[in-house]
């Protein structure tokens, strides 16, 4: 198991983790430093991200102790004043954290699996890599659909380069591209299609919901 470095001097040498409910305060983006280098806490739900790691944290947390475990794994004390989040080290150095509007939140590249409300299959397996490229696939097996996408604050445009040969069932010359269009859910980290997933991509497509994919 590896300990981040830049989070190397936050780890409590305290034994066992309190068993009380943590405080849901927790459950933003936080930002501050380290040691002269960014420091950020996102918490979505049961999990975390640590600065920009692509791999999510399961966390504990109680009302003054919080432990992350998985690839990167600290454990610190913490507590809150004037809408500032403090951790203690075990040194009894203590870091300021700010929240950070949701809508700041990057759209992480990684893995988003969903499919419509109220149905089960087809499961939509969409993969973001940075500067802007995606593919998507009906999950396992579907054909791999390549395209790129671009976020304007809530707005996320995919623009999807169709192979005509994907496409069946429809009369006359078959488009080139598709397009859908959605809003990003910061605070859910989610992606919402609300029925503008064309059918001949998607059959049966009404509101899509796509969250990201930590573990499956």
């Amino acid at each position: 198991m590896r300990t981040l470095t830049i989070l190397c001097g936050l780890i409590l040498l305290s034994a066992g983790v309190d068993t009380g409910q943590a405080d849901p305060r927790l459950l933003k983006r936080w930002v501050g430093t380290h040691q002269g280098l960014p420091l950020w806490l996102d918490f979505y739900g049961d999990t975390m991200l640590v600065v920009n790691d692509m791999y999510a944290l399961d966390y504990f947390a109680s009302p003054r102790s919080l432990e992350a475990v998985g690839d990167t794994a600290f454990r610190v004390s913490y507590w809150f004043a004037r809408d500032r989040l403090l951790l203690e080290t075990d040194d009894g150095h203590v870091l300021t954290m700010a929240e950070q509007d949701p809508l700041a939140r990057p759209l992480f590249a990684g893995t988003w699996r969903g499919t419509t409300i109220g149905r089960a299959q087809p499961v939509i397996d969409l993969r973001m890599f940075r500067g802007g490229v995606a593919r998507y696939h009906e999950y396992p097996d579907g054909t791999w659909i390549e395209g790129e996408y671009d976020r304007s604050t809530r707005i996320i445009t995919f623009t999807w380069f169709v192979d005509t040969l994907q496409l069946e069932g429809e009369a006359g010359a078959e488009p080139d591209s598709l397009e859908w269009v959605g809003q990003y859910d910061p605070a859910g980290n989610a992606l919402l299609f609300p029925g503008t997933i064309p059918e001949e991509s998607l059959p049966d497509a009404g509101t899509v919901v796509l969250r990201r994919a930590f573990r499956w």
